[in-house]
């Protein structure tokens, strides 16, 4: 006996030993159903998650050896009455290639094997699949650059597989949820700007699907034109369901029994509606492409299906094996159990109240519901925070996950008279949130299994915790930067700037979708990190809150009219700073002003809301003798803080050179206030583009007071006559906060799936 065959046997024993104990020991007895779409008669490197025929035959070897195949719909009886035989396992193949005929049946047939070919009727003797046109017309691409902005693909530069091997993915991806229509306008304008034209052949004859018939193959609906049966209205999605049943049923001469859903990604690719609709045509079972075995347990219109993507025997049967075990799957198995969560990772969140920065997160968890999506947040202990005020965490739902982790600060908890040393606060002054917040972390991802991490900026502790988190569990994971975190002027030490570096290098190569709140800040990150793929960047501006507002007016309308008041009042509601946002041009334009008798304390006053420190910016007001003209007023709850945007006259919006890819959150609540508004900026930045384009044109720059003096002047004679411009409603519509959960969730959905297609392509990563 060779060493060879001595070790087969060995495998052997192994693998039925293994299976007749997972069986005896399971409580539910389950079964693996395989999936198969192309045999390859050769590899083919763009098609590189197909077996070739040498592939496809030692995987058919090992099961007819070691496994018990089973017919599947004999299968499906078995599992409704709890019968299966240890190690079972079904076969089945999507679509209906001819393949599956001329490679795969000999095969089937020599080891005297079952299978199921699910038969999209549309492509049957002609045409291929849209997903093969795709790849055929890239792969006849000559090396060079492929212009694809015609159909928004953009410009790509094609020298290796790899580069053929990244376009197809990116043009599948963002073909394959499109509607039928704009998918084919897609792959014909492709084949027009690739020159090429697939030829057809690749798919099943009639013929052919009665000599699978004749073989002893079943033969299982997959629709007429394999659409994604959510983007369909219910009569196409019925249409196609039915309609290919019908179909198949005359050529073959026998009822169908079996059903695949297109896809089938359990409530992304179809839903509770197609369910129904599916038994309701006639079948009998219904096969998903959710990771894992099958048992009874199941609901019998959604049951998983998958591939092994090992490369070798071995690895092959055992991951059968794990699976047979109730291990390792993966994807959700069904539609009525699905509960999508996402861990939010903020520091900035209520009881917090220095920073509008929380306004993003709380309004992320309020809306995300509403999405589908069940946020749960892990934020600081209140300790951490300075400033606080609980009221807005009423504007949240009772039943909301939040835990809050130990932290520190080590300005306050472990400074002396407000100094300390530098390496106790790098990255930041919160860095113990770290320590606290990854095994709380963990705690919650075992618990409540989310299915993707997001993590905000500021502070950068919360992207380290992010970090952590995904690479100890794999979890998707979206780094929101809202702006740059290097930036000119901050942070000042090199040390902590180097550590910055870090924190976004490592941020850029492990998080799944990276989010700003600027286009330039989105631009900036392209350019300073060009290997990233670019489908990875996504800009998602901050936005108002209208239920605060909704609020904000109703309370409003019990208060007793106001007497007309004889001043305009201007409002700054938010912090201030000494470099960046610093009002002191602007005191000096008031003291002008008032020097020159064209405002004094009875015409005109400035409300400085919560602006941080408090004691420095009435020093300012008491240098320019603006006492009775200018007030700092103490931080109030969000929704009385948003009804005195809606009581005064105007409101200002400062926002410097430092925060020139910036845009500071509260100018979406300044365009919902309806309120004219007056920007002190640098007229470069990025702040003073948006208020232009929504036409704001009342503004000047932050640090000249000459240039504030003559622009105030006009800005306080227009809301004067009644002739400030104030934000439209298509710009008030475009800036709700419940639209950017929205986007949010979409870029969730996306995370999840991109991370699910990894799974299914780790056999290259092996």
């Amino acid at each position: 006996m060779t060493v060879h065959t001595k070790n087969g046997l060995l495998t052997s024993a192994f693998i039925r030993i293994m299976g007749n104990s997972i069986a005896r020991l399971s409580k539910q007895k389950r079964v693996c159903i395989i999936t198969y779409h192309r045999i390859l008669e050769h590899a083919d490197p763009l098609l590189d998650n197909e077996p070739d025929v040498a592939t496809f035959y030692w995987q058919m070897k090992v099961l007819a050896e070691h496994f018990n195949v089973l017919p599947l719909h004999e299968a499906v009886l078995a599992m409704k009455e709890d019968r299966l035989p240890p190690r079972a396992v079904c076969i089945s193949f999507d679509d209906g290639y001819r393949s599956t005929h001329d490679l795969a049946l000999p095969i089937l047939k020599e080891f005297n094997l079952p299978a199921t070919v699910f038969v999209t009727t549309a492509y049957l003797g002609e045409g291929n699949m849209w997903n093969d046109r795709i790849i055929e017309a890239i792969r006849r691409v000559p090396d060079g650059a492929l212009d694809l902005q015609e159909i928004g693909m953009g410009v790509h530069t094609l020298h290796s597989l790899a580069d053929r091997r990244q376009l197809i993915k990116k043009i599948n991806d963002g073909s394959k949820y499109l509607s039928s229509d704009d998918r084919l306008n897609v792959i014909l304008k492709l084949e027009k700007l690739t020159g090429d034209k697939s030829s057809a052949g690749l798919m099943l004859t009639r013929d052919m699907l009665v000599n699978l018939t004749k073989a002893g193959i079943e033969i299982g609906g997959h629709t007429i034109t394999h659409p994604i049966l959510t983007k369909l209205d219910d009569d196409v999605a019925r249409h196609e369901i039915v309609g290919s049943k019908k179909v198949l049923e005359e050529i073959i001469g026998k009822p169908l029994r079996l059903f695949a859903y297109p896809n089938g990604k359990v409530g992304k690719d179809f839903d509770a509606r197609h369910l129904a609709m599916a038994k309701d045509a006639g079948y009998v079972a219904a096969f998903t492409t959710a990771i894992g075995a099958a048992s009874k347990n199941d609901d019998f219109y959604q049951i998983p299906r998958s591939r092994p993507w090992d490369v070798t025997p071995f690895l092959f049967q055992l991951r059968l094996l794990r699976w047979l075990a109730g291990l390792g799957s993966y994807g959700d198995r069904n539609i009525h159990d699905i509960k999508k969560r996402a861990l939010l990772i903020a520091f900035h969140f209520p009881p917090q109240s220095a920073s509008s920065g929380i306004q993003r997160t709380l309004s992320f968890t309020r809306n995300l519901p509403e999405c589908g999506w069940e946020p749960m947040v892990l934020s600081a202990h209140p300790m951490a925070y300075e400033q606080k005020n609980s009221s807005q965490l009423n504007q949240l739902p009772p039943t909301t996950i939040i835990k809050r982790s130990y932290a520190l600060d080590a300005k306050r908890h472990l400074g002396i008279a407000g100094r300390y040393p530098e390496m106790i606060a790098l990255p930041d002054r919160w860095i113990s949130w770290l320590f606290s917040a990854v095994p709380v972390g963990l705690y919650l991802i075992r618990r409540y299994q989310p299915k993707v991490i997001w993590s905000t900026f500021p502070i950068s502790t919360a992207h380290l915790i992010g970090l952590c988190l995904q690479r100890l569990t794999g979890l998707p994971w979206v780094a929101d930067f809202r702006d740059p975190m290097l930036q000119s002027e901050y942070p000042k030490s090199k040390l902590q700037r180097k550590i910055y570096a870090w924190i976004e290098r490592q941020t850029m190569q492990h998080c799944t979708r990276v989010m700003f709140t600027t286009q330039s800040a989105s631009n900036s990150y392209k350019k300073r990190f060009p290997d990233v793929p670019q489908e990875k960047f996504m800009v998602i501006e901050n936005g108002y809150d209208e239920d605060g507002f909704a609020a904000a007016e109703a309370a409003a309308k019990h208060q007793p009219a106001n007497v007309e008041r004889s001043k305009i009042t201007l409002l700054h509601s938010g912090v201030l700073y000494t470099e960046g946002r610093d009002p002191s041009a602007f005191f000096a334009a008031i003291a002008n002003l008032k020097a020159k008798g064209l405002l004094n304390q009875h015409n005109f006053e400035v409300i400085l809301r919560a602006p941080g420190d408090d004691a420095h910016f009435e020093a300012m007001i008491q240098q320019h003798d603006l006492t009775g003209m200018v007030r700092v007023a103490n931080p109030v709850p969000y929704r009385e803080a948003l009804a005195e945007m809606l009581e005064v006259d105007g409101l200002l919006l400062f926002q410097g050179t430092p925060f020139n890819r910036q845009i500071p959150a509260k100018i979406y609540e300044y365009f919902r206030a309806r309120k004219p508004i007056f920007g002190l900026l640098d007229l470069a930045g990025d702040t003073a583009s948006v208020l232009n384009a929504a036409g704001f044109h009342d503004l000047a720059a932050m640090n000249s007071a000459d240039a504030i003096t003559e622009a105030l002047l006009r800005f306080v004679e227009k809301i004067d006559a009644g002739q400030a411009h104030v934000a439209s409603d298509a710009v008030v519509y475009a800036s709700s906060r419940k639209h950017r959960a929205r986007q949010l969730s979409q870029l969730f959905e996306d995370a999840s799936e991109s991370t699910a297609d990894s799974v299914l392509m780790m056999s290259h990563h092996h």
